[in-house]
């Protein structure tokens, strides 16, 4: 069996004996990587621990004869503490972001600046202030989906290339079709299909979202409303797109304790 070392993220875990589990990484130059951690549940167990929120740098052995590699060693590199005013929030948006990824990472492709990204998102949501964390994820959100290929249009209608004005009557809306992938002008909507109106506020917050670096999120907040409303957008998107069906439970626990 080779012998391997790479730098990953912990994405998921799967307990499957007392003592053993599957561990779901995303590392730096292997991609999404299956991993079995044998014996890693005791306590007693004499190499390093698996830590969630943390740069690891995972020794492994691998095997063309079995799917899964076996880990050997654990060095912690960088850990990411999200305790912090709002852990809540911090927590749940930074496991959101595992499971985007555990769903839409292709197994074993190297994405080194996708990789980078990440972390530069750990460092956010560990540093910011808790007002902050709603736009941070929506950001990591509609830049990973660019990142993986699937790009929304939103400055000109997918189908007819028409660029689209943001309308200064606050009632008026813009359509957009998960399914197309972007904007769709008046002219180039057609009966039964699906889409979702945006109010011209909502729509000027996702193009601005779409062009805004994450290390320039320090400090923006979006109301909780529409912060709301502009996630399920992207899911919906993410979804028709990928053909994944994608349900943040972080999320959804977040939103339970807030209400």
């Amino acid at each position: 069996m080779a012998l391997n070392i790479t730098e990953a993220v912990i994405l998921k875990f799967f307990n499957w004996s007392e003592s053993s589990r599957t561990v779901v990484l995303f590392s730096k130059d292997q991609g999404r990587l299956a991993l079995v951690d044998k014996g890693g549940r005791r306590i007693n167990s004499k190499r390093g621990r698996l830590i969630q929120f943390a740069k690891l740098e995972i020794t492994y052995y691998s095997s063309q004869k079995e799917s899964n590699g076996y880990i050997s060693d654990i060095n912690v590199l960088e850990t990411f503490s999200l305790d912090k005013e709002g852990s809540l929030g911090r927590l749940a948006y930074g496991s959101a972001a595992c499971e985007l990824l555990y769903t839409l990472l292709t197994e074993q492709q190297a994405q080194p600046d996708l990789y980078n990204y990440f972390i530069s998102f750990l460092k956010i949501i560990e540093n910011s202030d808790k007002h902050t964390l709603p736009v941070a994820f929506l950001t990591f959100f509609i830049h990973l989906l660019s990142n993986l290929g699937y790009h929304p249009s939103l400055t000109n209608c997918v189908v007819c290339s028409k660029k689209m004005e943001i309308s200064k009557n606050k009632s008026d809306s813009v359509t957009f079709s998960p399914e197309r992938g972007g904007i769709v002008c008046n002219a180039c909507q057609k009966d039964g299909e699906y889409y979702i109106q945006l109010l011209p506020d909502e729509y000027s917050s996702l193009v601005e979202l779409q062009r805004l670096p994450l290390s320039k999120v320090l400090g923006l907040t979006i109301g909780y409303q529409k912060a709301t409303g502009l996630l399920e957008v992207l899911i919906k998107f993410a979804s028709f797109q990928t053909g994944f069906k994608l349900d943040l439970k972080s999320i959804e626990f977040l939103r339970k304790l807030e209400k």
